[in-house]
């Protein structure tokens, strides 16, 4: 018999937690295991996922998912609900007042925001013991799920995210026309940006630091791939500063491995980050990465030998670190070979694993 894994998700658009699940659905889902995936509600931009999928079509906060959620386990003989995300991880849990499944949360992140964080954190203390086990995305993110809920640390598992490597190969790209494509001329210096638009990924901060180093030196562009609520304040936030040519926002890239091919150098200014997948995408691809030194991004971004961690997260810091690295060719080499090395070991095959033991050993 197959175990039968439904992961509920609360949206399948482009981010870290869906390509996450992706991913997992993707390579896990065969013989001996069947995955099905359920989005709360349908994105506009969802990823085509090439397994069994299901977009629910209810609103942000529609108590009708839950009973969708209910009829799904029963009409598909689920045996574990795999919950991504806040809204998905609680609804499960409630879910498993009505259902025999076993439930595993996935923690991604948002166990570390605020606003809306609190509550969740809240919910997670009063219902988490509903769960089966937990899966943390890093180190990091174990502890803060531990902290929260009380859970025994081996209830918690680390599974780290990985990524594509049949898309994220740098041979497979032409950087110079990337560059062309994005307007950049013979001799300019291209720092770029992979991630959403949102406060929490420091964007603002990288901006500014644009500023400071147009400042000293005309040959620096600043490329921001991405989409997000704060968009329109950034591109603000440009002209205000004077950088409208110096500063290009892509929005949303369905391949970010195309354009990062065109960068020489990339930051990762999260203000939180419970694990960094845009730091190992372009580590993979042999960009050189600078990240603020949080949560689970210095598991991945080991200082000066890996990439660069911040001392201080501000736009002088990170305009220092641009600058050390466009300037010290030896060290860019160094950290370019040493992170690429070092992403091999997130190009899945032991996280498959993982997961395919942490299903046998919940239905044996």
């Amino acid at each position: 018999m197959k175990i039968r894994v439904l992961h509920v998700i609360d949206h399948l658009g482009y981010g870290g937690a869906p390509v996450a699940v992706k991913n997992m659905a993707e390579r896990i889902s065969g013989d001996e295991i069947e995955i099905i995936v359920c989005a709360l509600r349908t994105n506009p931009d969802a990823m085509e996922i090439k397994t069994k999928s299901i977009n629910l079509t209810y609103g942000r906060y529609n108590p009708l998912a839950f009973w969708a959620v209910i009829k799904l386990c029963k009409d598909h003989k689920i045996d574990i609900i795999h919950a991504h995300l806040q809204k998905s991880v609680i609804n499960c849990l409630l879910v498993g007042y009505f259902c025999k499944a076993k439930i595993i949360i996935h923690e991604h992140g948002p166990i570390f925001r605020g606003g809306t964080g609190s509550l969740y954190r809240l919910l997670l203390r009063m219902l988490g013991s509903r769960a089966s086990m937990a899966i943390a995305n890093s180190q990091a993110t174990q502890a803060a799920l531990q902290k929260t809920t009380g859970l025994d640390e081996e209830f918690v598992s680390v599974v780290s995210n990985f990524i594509d490597f049949s898309r994220f190969d740098r041979t497979l790209y032409d950087r110079d026309r990337a560059r062309e494509k994005l307007g950049i001329t013979s001799g300019q210096k291209v720092v770029g940006f992979v991630g959403r638009l949102d406060p929490c990924k420091g964007v603002d901060l990288l901006i500014n630091a644009a500023a400071i180093l147009c400042g000293k030196d005309e040959r620096y562009r600043f490329i921001i791939v991405g989409q997000g609520r704060q968009r329109q304040q950034f591109e603000q936030l440009v002209l205000r500063l004077g950088l409208k040519e110096k500063v290009a926002f892509t929005g949303l890239c369905r391949n970010p491995a195309e354009l990062m091919i065109a960068f020489d150098v990339a930051v990762v200014p999260s203000r939180r980050e419970a694990f960094g997948i845009a730091a190992v995408e372009l580590m993979r691809m042999k960009v050189p990465v600078i990240a603020s030194a949080i949560g689970g991004l210095v598991e991945v971004v080991q200082h000066d030998n890996t990439g660069i961690l911040l001392d201080k997260l501000d736009e002088q810091s990170i305009a220092e670190a641009v600058e050390r690295l466009v300037r010290q060719d030896v060290l860019r080499e160094s950290l370019t070979v040493n992170a690429e090395e070092f992403s091999r070991r997130f190009d899945g095959e032991e996280q498959v694993r993982q997961i395919a033991d942490l299903y046998r050993r919940l239905c044996p």
